[in-house]
């Protein structure tokens, strides 16, 4: 399968619609999976912190969730194709659930917000076989919790424990489970919610997704400077 190592981070090199072609054969095989939606701030993390580095170098996928990442895929002349937001490929697998009758466990967040999140994702998918939730105010080392969720036997689990902890649990408990898809989708319980709003398709296109997120929430200030410094290493690497 074709990667692109950009700041030592493989990235798997896949489109939306061939990604969740290859999740749903393996979900079928009842192979269990660790997908990583990586964005520059991981990427950052993982050239700073050696054990999230060897995390993400477990994940069986890299997706690149971030336009800086495809942008410095272009700089170093191995163009990804395309963006894959955490968000979209989350909403597709979702459907693909509805549609297969899998079953789905949501794991993250305040209490409050996952319980709007799960009334929300149910009033979309009527369907769709939710067989349990869990806010994310967990000891990644809670075990009683783990344990629960291995007895339910999910098809799969969305982790929004916010990185690097949601990689961290993902990778520390997927061996328990017999089968599984397991993703860290970090804020989307959020948006889910309601709590916080999705940037209309308008700036979705234009790339600047971005900067909705940050006149949405400006103490998001510092961490978009993570952005420019990640193209700028990028960029005297290739030199």
């Amino acid at each position: 399968m074709s990667t692109v190592k950009i700041q030592n981070v493989n990235f798997h090199n896949n489109s939306m619609g061939e990604f969740i072609d290859i999740f749903d054969n393996r979900i079928q095989e009842q192979e269990k999976t660790f997908v990583v939606t990586a964005n520059p701030e991981l990427v950052s993390l993982a050239n700073k912190d050696p054990k999230y580095y060897r995390t993400l170098n477990h994940a069986d996928f890299v997706l690149a969730d971030g336009i800086g990442v495809v942008i410095a895929s272009k700089i170093i002349n191995e163009p990804l194709k395309e963006r894959v937001a955490g968000f979209d490929i989350m909403g597709e697998l979702l459907k693909k659930a509805e549609k297969e009758n899998l079953k789905v466990f949501l794991l993250g967040a305040k209490d409050t917000t996952i319980e709007k999140a799960y009334v929300n994702i149910q009033k979309k998918h009527p369907n769709l076989n939710i067989v349990g939730k869990q806010h994310g105010y967990i000891d990644i080392n809670d075990e009683e919790i783990v344990n629960k969720m291995v007895e339910l036997e999910p098809d799969l689990i969305f982790v929004g424990l916010g990185f690097p902890k949601q990689e961290f649990w993902i990778e520390k408990h997927i061996d328990k489970f017999k089968k599984g898809l397991f993703m860290g989708v970090g804020g989307s319980f959020d948006v889910w919610a309601g709590e916080v709003k999705r940037a209309p398709q308008t700036w979705i296109d234009l790339h600047l997704e971005w900067l909705y997120r940050l006149i949405q929430q400006p103490t998001r200030f510092k961490r978009m400077l993570v952005l420019p410094q990640f193209l700028f290493k990028v960029i005297f690497e290739r030199k």
